[in-house]
Protein backbone atom coordinates (compact mmCIF):
# COMPACT_ATOMS: atom_id res chain seq x y z
CA UNK A 1 0.00 0.00 0.00
CA UNK A 2 1.14 3.50 -0.70
CA UNK A 3 -0.22 6.81 0.55
CA UNK A 4 -1.76 9.19 -1.94
CA UNK A 5 -0.37 12.57 -0.83
CA UNK A 6 -2.27 14.74 -3.36
CA UNK A 7 -5.30 15.20 -1.09
CA UNK A 8 -5.49 16.91 2.32
CA UNK A 9 -6.42 13.56 3.91
CA UNK A 10 -4.22 10.85 2.39
CA UNK A 11 -5.95 7.73 1.09
CA UNK A 12 -4.43 4.29 0.66
CA UNK A 13 -4.12 2.67 -2.73
CA UNK A 14 -4.69 -1.08 -2.53
CA UNK A 15 -3.81 -3.26 -5.49
CA UNK A 16 -6.85 -4.87 -7.09
CA UNK A 17 -6.84 -8.42 -8.41
CA UNK A 18 -9.64 -8.88 -10.99
CA UNK A 19 -9.24 -12.67 -10.82
CA UNK A 20 -9.66 -12.85 -7.04
CA UNK A 21 -12.72 -14.71 -5.79
CA UNK A 22 -15.29 -12.95 -3.62
CA UNK A 23 -17.95 -14.40 -1.37
CA UNK A 24 -21.54 -13.42 -2.17
CA UNK A 25 -24.42 -14.00 0.28
CA UNK A 26 -28.18 -14.10 -0.05
CA UNK A 27 -29.87 -11.92 2.57
CA UNK A 28 -33.08 -13.99 2.31
CA UNK A 29 -31.92 -17.58 2.81
CA UNK A 30 -28.24 -17.15 3.80
CA UNK A 31 -26.74 -19.16 0.92
CA UNK A 32 -23.14 -18.28 0.07
CA UNK A 33 -21.50 -18.41 -3.36
CA UNK A 34 -17.81 -17.89 -4.19
CA UNK A 35 -17.12 -16.43 -7.64
CA UNK A 36 -14.78 -14.08 -9.53
CA UNK A 37 -17.73 -12.00 -10.85
CA UNK A 38 -21.15 -11.18 -9.44
CA UNK A 39 -23.25 -14.33 -9.88
CA UNK A 40 -26.54 -12.37 -10.03
CA UNK A 41 -29.19 -14.25 -8.09
CA UNK A 42 -29.23 -16.90 -5.38
CA UNK A 43 -29.10 -20.50 -6.63
CA UNK A 44 -31.51 -21.56 -3.84
CA UNK A 45 -34.23 -18.91 -3.74
CA UNK A 46 -33.46 -16.65 -6.77
CA UNK A 47 -33.20 -13.49 -4.59
CA UNK A 48 -30.32 -11.02 -5.20
CA UNK A 49 -26.87 -11.74 -3.76
CA UNK A 50 -24.58 -9.19 -2.11
CA UNK A 51 -20.83 -9.14 -1.88
CA UNK A 52 -19.82 -9.93 1.73
CA UNK A 53 -16.88 -7.50 1.44
CA UNK A 54 -19.35 -4.60 1.07
CA UNK A 55 -20.84 -3.14 4.24
CA UNK A 56 -24.62 -3.21 4.75
CA UNK A 57 -24.75 0.47 5.68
Amino acid sequence: MTANDTSPNPTWDVASDPDAESIYECLSCGARVTDTSHPGSCPRCDDPLRNRATSLE
